[in-house]
Parts: C-alpha cells; structure tokens; sequence
C-alpha cells in the first residue's frame, strides 16, 4: 500500500484540540483522517447503490 501526502486547512483551535483528546488515545491525525475518507467513502457507495437499485 502507498500513501501520499495532502496539505489540510483547519478551523483555529481544531488540531490543538484534537490532539489533546486523541494522543489520550494513541490516535494520529492522518489515522483517524483516514479512516473518516474511507467511512465517507463507504456511505457515498451505499447511497449510489441504493439509488441505482431504486430506479430499477
């Protein structure tokens, strides 16, 4: 599996934060970004398939 890099624009406060209640956790930004794609991802999926059953 390859990775690439991607620059993100964050709201004032929102990565300090996180990391505050992530690191508790042994969470990294780019492992929870991640995975929230690959969840969004999975739904826009669901919702397609859903459309294409529909008009059928």
């Amino acid at each position: 599996m390859s990775t690439s890099r991607h620059n993100i624009t964050l709201e004032d406060g929102v990565y300090d934060e996180f990391c505050k209640y992530a690191g508790k956790k042994g969470i990294k930004v780019s492992t929870w970004v991640n995975v929230k794609m690959k969840e969004f991802i999975e739904e826009e999926k669901m919702i397609e398939e859903y459309r294409r059953n529909k008009k059928d």
